[in-house]
This record gives structure tokens, C-alpha cells and sequence, in this order.
């Protein structure tokens, strides 16, 4: 992105509302099966020397792995951004790289577990079955029941 005019002062902020998208290699190896592209809006201002803050509101949507079924699933995120990003200036070109700034803040919004199977009652196998929190709760024919009293005492 060029921000020379901001960087000279010939604008007082640099308005964004724009959709940008994060090239592929950069999420191959993550849990991110596919990103949409990315909405920001916002701006950028220049107060002064060494500080150039951004301001942004962030939103897209990514393909995730569900974590029960492994079927893919959309995940929305929206999240604000306010940080000084001067460091990220190439002084020379009179450009900053908006893409990895973006990239480094949508990893932070990946989600550990993510699911959307809300019935488990198809989830069976031979010998196994996938059970809600509830179901584990109250289930009273756990073979290991003996020993989770035992520790329990001690």
C-alpha cells in the first residue's frame, strides 16, 4: 500500500475500506482450509515522527476442519486493530506491507477447537460412540468408575 502522500504530510489520514486477500502459501500449513477475502475499514494517520497508527476494523470468514465430524466449516471473525505499525515502514518505497500485518493478526483468531455438531447420536462406530458432556455426566456404566472413586479419596 502507498501512504507516500501521508508519510509527506499532504494528507492528515488515510482512509481504508478495502477487501484484500491473503495469498494461499500463507495458510497451506495451518488449520485454514480456505480464507475469504479479508474486509478492513478504518485508517491510517501519521501523528508523528516514528508513529504511524493504524486503526482498523477486520472481518472475514474461514474454512475450518470441524473438530468432531472433520467435515469443513465457515467460521466468522471480525476484530479491531490499533497499533503503532511504523516499524513495518519500507522507508525507501514509501509502502507498508498491510498483508502481513493482517496475517499476523488473523493467526491469533484461529480457534483451537471449533465444531458444529450439535447431534452426536450418528457419531458410532465399532465399539465407540462420541457422547455429549451431559451424556458423560450421567452415564453410570463407566468401567473406570471404581477407580476414579479410589483417587478421589486420597
Amino acid at each position: 500500500m502507498n501512504i507516500k502522500d501521508l508519510l509527506e504530510g499532504k494528507i492528515s489520514q488515510l482512509d481504508l475500506d478495502q477487501e484484500f486477500i491473503i495469498p494461499e502459501d500463507l495458510y497451506k500449513n495451518t488449520a485454514i482450509l480456505a480464507l475469504d477475502k479479508v474486509k478492513v475499514k478504518g485508517t491510517l494517520t501519521y501523528p508523528t515522527k516514528d508513529n504511524l497508527f493504524l486503526d482498523i476494523t477486520v472481518s472475514s470468514v474461514m474454512t475450518l476442519e470441524d473438530s468432531v465430524d472433520l467435515q469443513p466449516v465457515k467460521y466468522s471473525f471480525t476484530f479491531d486493530l490499533a497499533e503503532n505499525v511504523y516499524e513495518k515502514l519500507e522507508n525507501e518505497q514509501f509502502t507498508l506491507d498491510i498483508i502481513e500485518i493482517l496475517w499476523e493478526n488473523i493467526v491469533l483468531e484461529i480457534p483451537i477447537r471449533y465444531s458444529e455438531v450439535t447431534d452426536y447420536k450418528n457419531l458410532t462406530g465399532d465399539g465407540w460412540k462420541v457422547i455429549s458432556e451431559e451424556e458423560q455426566v450421567s452415564n453410570t456404566n463407566n468401567p473406570f468408575k471404581e477407580l476414579l472413586n479410589l483417587k478421589e479419596k486420597e
